[in-house]
């Protein structure tokens, strides 16, 4: 179920909460970023770019859980910059259908590994 009130942020394409009762499990999904090579460097490309391939790589691991990108139910972004924040948020549009997971984005200094745009860790409910 959507909880929606009327002070949230109106027209972001973003879910304020969701509600999740039932006999389900939660899948807590670490931080990720795009792919690396076989030398275990970082692809280059912009953050929307990056930001598909992290999305694919998360559709993965739910889907070895048995579940997929459709039963997640929070997301969290982290942005070195925020230049790119209207691609990851169409990509973020395009990837979760109706309703949209609760989400939050923030803008960091810098990742872990060189070169990584953004990364995102989720939490989904199978």
């Amino acid at each position: 179920m959507i909880i929606k009130t009327p002070i949230g942020p109106s027209g972001r394409p973003y879910s304020q909460a969701l509600d999740v009762a039932g006999g389900k499990h939660m899948i807590f999904v670490s931080g990720q970023l795009a792919r690396a090579d076989p030398d275990h460097a970082h692809h280059p490309g912009d953050l929307g770019r990056q930001a598909r391939e992290i999305f694919a790589n998360m559709d993965a691991l739910l889907r070895e859980a048995g579940g997929s990108l459709a039963d997640v139910v929070k997301i969290t972004a982290f942005l070195t910059t925020l230049e790119g924040y209207a691609d990851y948020s169409t990509i973020r549009r395009e990837v979760f259908a109706d309703p949209l997971p609760a989400s939050s984005t923030v803008q960091v200094s810098s990742l872990v590994t060189p070169g990584c745009l953004i990364e995102i860790e989720a939490v989904a409910i199978l």
